[in-house]
């Protein structure tokens, strides 16, 4: 579910090398204080972007990549308000899976221990912070609605009258339809995502050997006197020190559980034969926010170098849409399934009665 803005920057790709013989003017007229406080390789950059965000935002394009991405950062902080109104108003939480809840909030778990131990920007802490306090909630949703709740509204039914009884029972047998399936479909879920994982794996791994021979191990000395493992690519270092390679792995791993919490969700859709209890709003705006995101990414340069400097941020992005839009297509083909069956019910009875 989703890779946020704040996790590009904990990576330390802030700056873009220019092409050769491109020429850019800067977007902003800086005055010469402001020069000495940007990087030395982000002169032309603007100097509020670079402060808050630390991202060197030097040219039109990515200067529209940036604002895209912002666009996604707004994004990013309103998904899980529809499914929360939701499961407040039906006061069910059945139709979410819980691993789909525990992968996403490993992701952004990721994200807060990579801000936080890259001692990112106050910005970026908040939000980190912000995804993991919002998807604890739904978690605590999950559990109340699923455990708690139901469990005190049978007890007050015993205390009470027949018809209460009578209407308890009415609205748990359709839940007893969902749930009463074969032994296979509960226990293929979790076989299902160690799949997911391990296909993930194999293409990571089948990238990073196809390049293994334009791979060599270098060392680079820094300030300090501090030699630091890096690899190259094409004559250019992938990796420049110990909190690069930090940032790539943090963001592997988020990406990874973002890619595979969907897979359980889309199972327990398929067995159920029904998207009911999920908000479909939150996936339109899911969807939204990581193509957004996943334009600003590729805007922010080009290259095979940046590409695959940014591949787990595209993979969690662009390619978690592919199952996003699955469920969407899930949802609206078993209502339109589940519309029909009842309009077919309702034409036999009529019939029974003629």
């Amino acid at each position: 579910m989703k890779v946020r803005y704040v996790t590009m920057t904990l990576l330390l790709f802030r700056t873009v090398p220019k092409l050769e013989g491109f020429e850019y003017k800067s977007l902003l007229k800086m005055s010469t204080e402001e020069e000495h406080y940007l990087s030395p390789k982000c002169v032309n950059g603007i100097k509020w972007i670079m402060d808050v965000f630390g991202d060197c935002v030097d040219t039109d394009l990515k200067f529209f990549g940036f604002v895209i991405g912002f666009i996604s950062l707004f994004l990013w902080l309103l998904p899980l308000i529809p499914q929360l109104l939701h499961n407040y108003r039906t006061k069910r939480c059945e139709g979410l899976s819980m691993y789909f809840l525990l992968f996403w909030i490993l992701g952004d778990s990721c994200n807060m221990a990579g801000a936080l131990l890259t001692n990112q920007q106050p910005l970026q802490k908040i939000i980190g912070v912000y995804y993991v306090l919002q998807d604890m909630t739904l978690l605590f949703q999950y559990f109340y609605y699923t455990r708690i709740y139901r469990r005190n509204e049978g007890i007050f039914c015993n205390r009470s009258n027949f018809f209460c009884a009578v209407n308890n029972c009415a609205s748990i047998m359709p839940l007893l339809a969902v749930h009463i399936t074969p032994l296979i479909n509960s226990t293929a879920i979790v076989p299902s995502i160690f799949v997911g994982l391990f296909v993930i794996g194999a293409l990571f791994s089948n990238k990073i050997s196809s390049n293994s021979l334009r791979h060599r191990p270098t060392h680079e000395t820094l300030p300090g006197n501090r030699r630091l493992l890096s690899i190259e690519l094409g004559g250019q270092p992938l990796f420049h020190g110990y909190y690069d390679v930090l940032g790539y792995v943090i963001g592997s791993v988020s990406a990874t559980c973002y890619f595979a919490s969907r897979i359980p969700q889309l199972l327990k859709n398929y067995y159920r034969q029904s998207c009911e209890g999920l908000s479909l709003v939150m996936f339109y705006i899911i969807i939204g926010a990581n193509v957004a995101y996943g334009l600003s990414v590729l805007l922010g340069g080009s290259g095979w170098h940046y590409i695959l400097r940014h591949l787990p941020w595209l993979v969690g992005s662009l390619g978690v849409c592919v199952f996003d839009v699955f469920v969407v297509i899930q949802h609206f083909y078993y209502d339109r399934l589940h519309r029909n069956k009842d309009l077919t019910e309702q034409e036999g009875l009529l019939e029974d009665i003629d």
